[in-house]
């Protein structure tokens, strides 16, 4: 069987370059190539976990992205199957759009857009448009896009609404996409929502000057909260091999002192 360590560890592969990307990228060629066949079970997780240095989290996330393509189904408790050898779900162009990637497609569009809504409010400066910042909950990948959605809508154009909404519809429904961004989210919420209360003021203020430095601002947040998460989700299986060495080697000094 192909080791996973044919793998480059920063490659890029049609559904992304995240270690869950990679993983679910080389189980699908093993399926696509009959290695592993429908009605077949998928190896154990301590198994992968030893040919691919990935983290549990990391192969959790790369089943839900063979789920979504049609090739598998888990069952709790008992493991993932092959149902399927090819998948059944598009791996083209919209597939291979990653999470950094998406974030810095909307920023492109999203700069012009608050700056164009910033232009059409009102003359009093009521906007019906809120952060919804005061909300307890941590914020979500589901309300992001809500509110990316709404700042779309104030510029009175449909047509870049529509673009928005897709783009965020994406991060919001693709577990490959969404999963990541929640767990980003989780950890930099507080600062997310910080950005988008001034996202708000800069509109109310109907300053497109403004508006489009903090729509830069609030994108350089994304960015960096899911570029962190990216980096120490990768050095999560290098910490635990080093904690691992260690406790072997305190388990061996041990020995040799009885």
């Amino acid at each position: 069987m192909p080791s996973f360590a044919s793998l480059r560890p920063a490659g890029d592969t049609p559904l992304g370059r995240r270690a869950p990307h990679r993983l679910a990228y080389e189980l699908m060629g093993r399926i696509e190539a009959g290695i592993l066949r429908p009605g077949d079970w998928l190896p154990a997780e301590r198994e992968l976990l030893e040919e691919f240095p990935a983290s549990r989290t990391a192969f959790r996330e790369a089943l839900i992205i063979l789920e979504c393509l049609g090739l598998i189904e888990s069952h709790l408790g008992v493991g993932s199957q092959v149902i399927a050898r090819r998948p059944t779900s598009s791996v083209g162009p919209t597939a291979s759009v990653d999470l950094i990637k998406l974030l810095e497609a909307c920023r492109v569009f999203e700069v012009e857009a608050a700056s164009l809504a910033a232009s059409m409010q009102q003359e009093d400066g009521s906007t019906p448009f809120t952060s919804g910042s005061s909300a307890p909950a941590p914020v979500t990948a589901k309300d992001c896009r809500d509110f990316h959605v709404a700042l779309a809508e104030a510029s009175g154009n449909p047509a870049i609404s529509a673009s928005i909404r897709n783009l965020w519809d994406l991060a919001a429904t693709r577990p490959a996409l969404y999963v990541p961004l929640n767990a980003a989210l989780a950890r930099s919420g507080r600062e997310i929502r910080a950005l988008q209360d001034r996202v708000v003021e800069a509109l109310l203020r109907r300053s497109s000057q403004a508006i489009r430095q903090t729509v830069k601002t609030l994108f350089d947040g994304y960015l960096a909260a899911v570029t962190t998460f990216e980096d120490q989700d990768r050095l999560t299986p290098v910490q635990t091999g080093r904690v691992q060495d260690r406790s072997q080697r305190n388990r061996r000094a041990v020995a040799a002192g009885q």
